[in-house]
């Protein structure tokens, strides 16, 4: 649901995959995934990715927060208190 609300928003290049955890990497299939969730109660979601060439950081930066959290709410039902956005780079042209 957050990878692809993330996509759909002007400026994003493409989503970058986070380093797995050392215990998941050696015994999961998924060691790289594109979204950290964390959190009991209300969740946090922890993003990285790359901008598009001539895209402002800010606004696609707060355009994903917002998309994210409004789709993974919307579709799950549980209350998403925050969502981290890590830049990783920008995309060539």
């Amino acid at each position: 649901i957050a990878v692809t609300a993330a996509k759909e928003v002007e400026g994003v290049g493409r989503l970058v995959p986070r380093a797995a955890d050392i215990t998941r990497a050696l015994h999961a299939n998924d060691a790289l995934k594109f979204v950290k969730i964390s959190g009991s109660g209300e969740m946090v979601l922890h993003i990285a990715l790359c901008i598009a060439p001539g895209a402002r950081i800010a606004n696609v930066a707060a355009g994903v927060q917002a998309a994210v959290k409004n789709a993974v709410q919307n579709m799950t039902g549980r209350t998403v208190s925050r969502v981290n956005i890590t830049i990783a780079g920008i995309d060539a042209q």
